[in-house]
Order: C-alpha cells, then sequence, then structure tokens
C-alpha cells in the first residue's frame, strides 16, 4: 500500500479462501509485561530502533544500565502437525516463541522501542497496534539504516558515506527545525518505520524518521556513531548520549566481530 511516507506491507486478511489457508502464516501476538508495568504508560518521546545498527546505538548510547523494562512483544506462528510434517519432516512440537518488540523505560519521559529485524511482515499492523495499545505518547523518533545503494539522487556517489536522511510528519515539521536534511522523491520508506508516520500524519501527531544510509548494513563504530546528530536536534525534550556510551560501543562492535570470526572456525 502506497502512502505519504512509502510503501507500507499489505494488511493480510485472515478470511482468505479455503485452497489459500495453507498458503497464509497466521502468527500469535503474546505480550509478556512485568509485574510493575502500568496498563497504560505515558511519555513525551517514544524512540523506535527497527535494524541491528540503529538498535545497537539506542542501547550503548540512549538505553542506561538501570533502565526499566517494561514489556516485551513476543510472536510464534500457529503451525499444525502436518504443516511441520510437510515443511521440517518431523512432527515433534518445538517452541517457536520468538521476540518483536521490547520495550524500555529510559526515564518518566522517555521510553525506547527495540523491534526486532526480522520481524515477518504480515505482523507490522497487529504489533503497531498492540504497542499503541499500551503506548501513549506526545512523539516519535524513529531510526533506521538503509543501504546506499537504494538511495537515489544524481549526487549520491558525491555523498560522504555513512549520511543521514529524514522525514517527518506534517505536524512535526510546523513545530520543530531539523537540523538533518530532508528526504526527497523518488527515495521513500518502508514497512515498520512507514507505517509509524502514516498513522502519526493521520492522527496530526508530530513524528520524525532519521534515516541512516550505509554502504554495508554490518556493524562498526563509524556507521553507528553516524546517529548521534539526533543530538543536536530540538524534539518534545533534549536526548543526551550516556556517559559510557563509547566504551559501550566499542565493546558491542569486538563481540560482534568475534562472533562473527567464531562462525568461520
Amino acid at each position: 500500500m502506497a502512502t505519504f511516507f512509502g510503501e507500507i506491507s499489505p494488511l493480510s486478511s485472515r478470511a482468505v479462501d479455503d485452497e489459500e489457508i495453507d498458503d497464509q502464516p497466521i502468527y500469535n501476538l503474546i505480550l509478556d509485561s512485568e509485574e510493575d508495568c502500568p496498563a497504560k504508560i505515558d511519555c513525551k518521546l517514544l524512540v523506535f530502533s527497527v535494524d541491528e545498527i540503529s538498535y545497537a546505538f539506542v542501547q550503548c548510547y540512549l538505553v542506561p544500565d538501570n533502565a526499566q523494562r517494561l514489556f516485551v512483544v513476543n510472536y510464534s506462528l500457529n503451525k499444525d502437525e502436518d504443516y511441520d510434517l510437510m515443511y521440517t519432516g518431523s512432527t515433534k512440537q518445538k517452541s517457536n516463541v520468538k521476540i518483536a518488540a521490547t520495550v524500555y523505560s529510559i526515564d518518566e519521559n522517555v521510553i525506547v522501542c527495540d523491534i526486532a529485524s526480522r520481524v515477518p511482515e504480515e505482523l507490522y499492523t497487529e504489533l503497531y497496534d498492540a504497542l499503541f495499545d499500551k503506548l501513549n505518547c506526545e512523539e516519535a523518533l524513529i531510526l533506521t539504516s538503509l543501504p546506499t545503494a537504494s538511495f537515489k539522487s544524481e549526487a549520491s556517489q558525491l555523498l560522504e558515506k555513512p549520511f543521514l536522511k529524514s522525514i517527518a510528519t506534517s505536524k512535526y515539521l510546523s513545530m520543530r527545525s531539523c537540523n538533518v536534511p530532508r528526504l526527497q522523491a523518488p527515495n521513500f520508506l518502508s514497512n515498520f518505520a512507514a507505517a509509524v508516520l502514516t498513522d502519526f500524519e493521520v492522527k496530526q501527531k508530530p513524528a520524525i524518521c532519521i534515516l541512516n544510509y550505509v554502504d554495508s548494513c554490518l556493524l562498526d563504530f563509524v556507521v553507528v556513531q553516524n546517529f548521534d546528530a539526533i543530538f543536536d536536534e530540538n524534539f518534545v525534550l533534549k536526548l543526551t548520549p550516556n556517559s559510557d556510551a563509547t566504551s559501550k560501543l566499542t565493546k558491542c562492535v569486538k563481540q560482534k566481530i568475534a562472533a562473527e570470526a567464531n562462525l568461520y572456525t
């Protein structure tokens, strides 16, 4: 489905023809809240990370060691024995529960929501609804990374990489300035980030997405640190980095390199 912000995956319908049922995966969402998590959570700024690079940035630069985890949204594929026999050759039941989103409270004003990078597209709408059934924010900030190969511009070869672009709702642009250059057509957002901005546009609420264009989606210090330009922006409140952000990121990158090296030994 095309929107002002780009392409959103078509909504998957559970009402399908009988012969199509076997081709339509059905997922179950499971909300796992902490005991002291309120039924409805209010905040001024809700920060989303939607890929591995933005996740590393948020965890190193924004989430303190004492951050409170509020709730997790898990998902599972609803399968039967025939499905298992067809695709795995076994009818033995295995746990297929995976994390779709994890929500933390940084303080009383800022909440972070980490969207797992491999959430099935069919889940975006239900996941969005599940999150905002619990969350109420004044403003949203979405951080995401895209390959520079997908960026369309006559001057793209001249841009120093990595580089940032931004796209925001009309309400955000009427309230605030942005130092990050605007994303221009024919470039567009897709999937969960586009869904957030589109819904906020419809509801006339401020939201902005910062896009980090990178040559490679592999985790390294430079591409993650590139997001630190957000600390110069005037959001509904001023964000400040963790005092130990640099050391956290260095450790994170080293662990990632070591983990990848172990795959080949």
